[in-house]
C-alpha cells in the first residue's frame, strides 16, 4: 500500500537548469542506467523503463534525476543479488529518483551524501542492508510515497542533516521504521509505521558533525504492534532496542510528539530518555540531555502489556508514556487513562486546538536560544483553523463507532463537517475499502467534542474510513456525493 497525496517542501537552492529544457535520457530493459549516467550532463532526466538492472549507480553530477516508468505493477527494479554494496550513491546536488524498486543490496539501498536538495518518492525498497532510504550530512530532504522492508538499521534515516520531510511513507519489517537522528527541523508526518522493532526515533548519537537534534516534529503517524525481535548489529545502538517501542526521543531537544495513534507496542509507546553514559562518554562536546520537549495530545492505548526485561529493569515495567527522569523544561500531556512508566512527567500547559500545541512548542525553542522553523520551510505545519459545525451545509456525527449518516450529499463548493461524539479517537480519512489514500480527506485524531469539515471543490463521489477503526465494517465505507454547483 503506497499513499498517494500532495505533499510540498519549498528548498531554497535554484536548480542547475531549466526543467523545461532538461535533455532526457531513456534507458531501455537490458541497456545500462551507470552508462547513461556517465554521459549526463548537469541536469539530465534518466528515464528507465521497467526491467532487472544488477548494477550499483553513482551519482556525483548536480541536478540529476533518475526516473522510473510506472506501468500498473511494472517498474525498474535495481537488484544486487546481494552481492553489490550500494543501490544508489549521489553526491551532487540537487538529486531526485522516483519510480524504482531496490532490493538485495548488502549496504545500503540509495544515500545522499552532502547533497543540498535530495528528494526520494514512490520507492519499493526491500532487504537493502543497513538502511534504505539514507540522506546524511544533507540539506532539504522529502521522503515521500515510500515502502521499505526487512532494513537490519532504519528502512528511513535522516542523519546529520537540515530540513527534512518524511511523509506517506509504509515501513514495516525492519529494525527502526523511521530514525531522525543528529538532525535540526524534520517534519515527520502522516506515516504508517508497523510491525518493526521501533516505529520512529528521534535521537543524538556521539561521533556525528551536528551536536544536536533540535526542532523536530513528530505527528499525524501510525505507529503501531512495533513488537518485531531485533535483528540489528548488536553492537550498534538501534541493534540493541528492545522490541515493542512505537516511538522514542533519546536525547534530542525541543521535539514535538503530538497528535499520532500509538497502538499495541508492548514494551512502551512514547519513550522520552537520555542518551546513555556509555555513548556520552564517548563525544564530551554533545549534550545527551532530553529538554524541552513537549509530547502532545496522542491517543495512546494498549502499549506496554508485554515490556521487555530491559525495560522493566529500566522502568518498573512498561507502559504508553515512559520518561526516565532526566533533562530539563520537558512536559507530557496526557489523559488519565494512560498508564506510564519511570518517573512522573509534568503536564504542559496548553490548552485548545493544535495550533496553541505549535505556539508552545516554538517559545519553547526561542527559550532555548535557537530560531524557530522558518515559516514556509515545511508546508502542512500548522491546520487552519477549524470552521466547525456552524458553517457547514451537512453534518456527520460520529457516534456509536459509526458515521451518520453514513452517506450525505452536497453541490460542489460546499461544506461538510464531522463531529466526534464518541469517547474515543477517529479521524476522517479518504480511502478504498480498508486502504488509506489520504486525499482530499486527512483529519487529525478527533477526541470526543472535535470537529473537521472540507469544501468539496469538483463533483464525484468521495469515500473515507476511520483510520483507527478500519477494521470495523461501519467505520469503513461512507461516502460523500459531490454534484455539480448548478443541479437542481
Amino acid at each position: 500500500m503506497n499513499w498517494r497525496a500532495p505533499v510540498l517542501l519549498l528548498l531554497p537552492f535554484v536548480l542547475v537548469t531549466n526543467a523545461a529544457l532538461a535533455e532526457v535520457v531513456r534507458v531501455d530493459a537490458g541497456e545500462s542506467i551507470a552508462a547513461a549516467l556517465e554521459r549526463a550532463t548537469p541536469g539530465t532526466i534518466i528515464e528507465v523503463e521497467p526491467g532487472v538492472y544488477h548494477e550499483a549507480l553513482t551519482v556525483d553530477v548536480p541536478g540529476i534525476t533518475l526516473r522510473g516508468i510506472v506501468r500498473g505493477d511494472q517498474r525498474p527494479i535495481l537488484d544486487g543479488r546481494n552481492e553489490l554494496n550500494d543501490g544508489v550513491i549521489a553526491s551532487g546536488s540537487p538529486f531526485e529518483i522516483t519510480g524504482f524498486a531496490i532490493r538485495h543490496y548488502k549496504g545500503n539501498g540509495v544515500t545522499t551524501q552532502g547533497v543540498d536538495g535530495a528528494r526520494f518518492d514512490d520507492l519499493e525498497i526491500d532487504d537493502t542492508g543497513l538502511y534504505g532510504v539514507y540522506p546524511i550530512q544533507s540539506r532539504n530532504v522529502t521522503v515521500t510515497h515510500c515502502t521499505i522492508t526487512r532494513i537490519k538499521d532504519a528502512a528511513i534515516y535522516v542523519g546529520d542533516s537540515d530540513r527534512a520531510l518524511v511523509a506517506y511513507n509504509e515501513v514495516h519489517h525492519n529494525v527502526a521504521g523511521i530514525e531522525i537522528e543528529n538532525t535540526n527541523d524534520a517534519e515527520v508526518r502522516d506515516n504508517l509505521t508497523f510491525d518493526n522493532t521501533a516505529g520512529i526515533l528521534v535521537f543524538v548519537l556521539p561521533g556525528k558533525i551536528h551536536k544536536e537534534a533540535r526542532r523536530n516534529r513528530v505527528h499525524r503517524n501510525w505507529v503501531v504492534r512495533n513488537n518485531l525481535d531485533n535483528f540489528g548489529d548488536p553492537v550498534s545502538i538501534v541493534g540493541q532496542l528492545p522490541p515493542g517501542i512505537g516511538v522514542l526521543v533519546m536525547g534530542a531537544d525541543e521535539t514535538l510528539v503530538e497528535n499520532n495513534w500509538i497502538k499495541d507496542n508492548r514494551s512502551v509507546g512514547i519513550g522520552l530518555v537520555r542518551l546513555g553514559e556509555p555513548e556520552a562518554a564517548r563525544d564530551p562536546e554533545q549534550e545527551p540531555l532530553p529538554d524541552r520537549n513537549r509530547i502532545g495530545r496522542n491517543y495512546l492505548s494498549g502499549n506496554g502489556l508485554d515490556p521487555d526485561p530491559s525495560v522493566v529493569e529500566g522502568y518498573g515495567g512498561g507502559g504508553d508514556f515512559a520518561w526516565d527522569g532526566t533533562g530539563s523544561d520537558n512536559c507530557a500531556d496526557l489523559s488519565d487513562a494512560v498508564t506510564r512508566g519511570g518517573v512522573p512527567l509534568r503536564a504542559c500547559s496548553w490548552f485548545g486546538d493544535r495550533s496553541s500545541v505549535r505556539q508552545e512548542w516554538e517559545a519553547s525553542a526561542r527559550q532555548g536560544s535557537r530560531a524557530a522553523p522558518a515559516p514556509g520551510v515545511v508546508s502542512g505545519s500548522v491546520a487552519p483553523e477549524e470552521p466547525g459545525l456552524a458553517n457547514a451545509d451537512a453534518q456527520v456525527h460520529i457516534r456509536a463507532m459509526r458515521f451518520e449518516p453514513r452517506h450525505v450529499t452536497v453541490k460542489a463548493g460546499q461544506r461538510v463537517a464531522w463531529l466526534n461524539e464518541d469517547a474515543v479517537a477517529h479521524t476522517v480519512t479518504s480511502g478504498n475499502g480498508a486502504t488509506p489514500t489520504h486525499a482530499p480527506l486527512s483529519s487529525s485524531f478527533l477526541m470526543q467534542g472535535g470537529s473537521y469539515s472540507h469544501v468539496f471543490a469538483e463533483p464525484g463521489t468521495y469515500e473515507y474510513l476511520c483510520l483507527p477503526h478500519l477494521d470495523q465494517a461501519p467505520m469503513r465505507g461512507a461516502t460523500v456525493t459531490v454534484l455539480p454547483s448548478d443541479a437542481s
